[in-house]
């Protein structure tokens, strides 16, 4: 399939983590969620340059096999003219290391960047999915229940370990997919399991929190009715 042209791209960082093996499944979702987001979104090196911070929280996979990646965090960048400098530069991502090498397994996380491109403009439900894939082996086939799809164009040059390290990567899509209905998003998941040769594709059932966004403005964390995340509605 082709892809739209744009005029004006919207530029996202997408990280994939990979948790620490020391805690479980639940420990590192609520660490991500509860600790880690507001302790990231409270920078203002953090806040300078993304405008609004999502999590993906991966959900227990249809046949019980151990995900690639625990969870994957976006955000979406303020207009720059480099936006390879960002927050990895800024002196307060030094505030967040320790937490990063507490929760994630650094070695196995890679950060990049990406724009992003709305295949299919409609709405979002609370039944989410991501997939990563080689671009030209991309079509909606297996999308086909899908109520919403946003294609992230990744630039592998921009690889690293979050800001510990440089780092490689051979994925250059990441497809963002909703769907009405759980049953949906699994046969999906059966669609797009690996098969054959070539670069096997990576598809993650995954819960989406919104940290902060224009619908979700950023809060303090001395501001009384503050809240950690919120679970983006259906």
């Amino acid at each position: 399939m082709s892809f739209s042209e744009h005029g004006q791209k919207t530029y996202r960082r997408h990280s994939l983590l990979r948790r620490n093996p020391a805690l479980s499944r639940e420990a590192f979702s609520t660490h991500y969620e509860l600790t880690h987001g507001p302790l990231a979104s409270s920078q203002e090196g953090f806040r300078q340059f993304a405008s609004r911070y999502i999590q993906n929280h991966v959900e227990r996979l249809p046949d019980d096999s151990e995900p690639v990646f625990d969870g994957v965090t976006m955000t979406t960048q303020i207009p720059r003219d480099d936006y390879t400098k960002g927050f990895f530069n800024h002196p307060d991502y030094a505030n967040v290391q320790d937490d990063e090498r507490y929760l994630f397994d650094i070695a196995k996380t890679v950060s990049l960047l990406g724009w992003e491109d709305v295949v299919l403009d409609g709405p979002t439900t609370r039944f989410k999915a991501l997939l990563l894939m080689a671009s030209a082996a991309f079509t909606q086939d297996g999308l086909r229940a899908a109520s919403r799809i946003v294609a992230n164009h990744l630039d592998v040059k921009t690889a690293s370990a979050l800001g510990f390290s440089k780092g490689a990567f051979s994925y250059d899509l990441l497809v963002e997919a909703w769907f009405n209905e759980v049953p949906a998003r699994t046969d999906a998941y059966r669609e797009y399991a690996p098969r054959g040769e070539g670069l096997p594709s990576i598809f993650l059932p995954v819960r989406e929190v919104l940290v902060y966004g224009p619908d979700k403005p950023w809060i303090g964390a001395n501001t009384p009715d503050a809240t950690a995340s919120s679970r983006i509605p259906s």
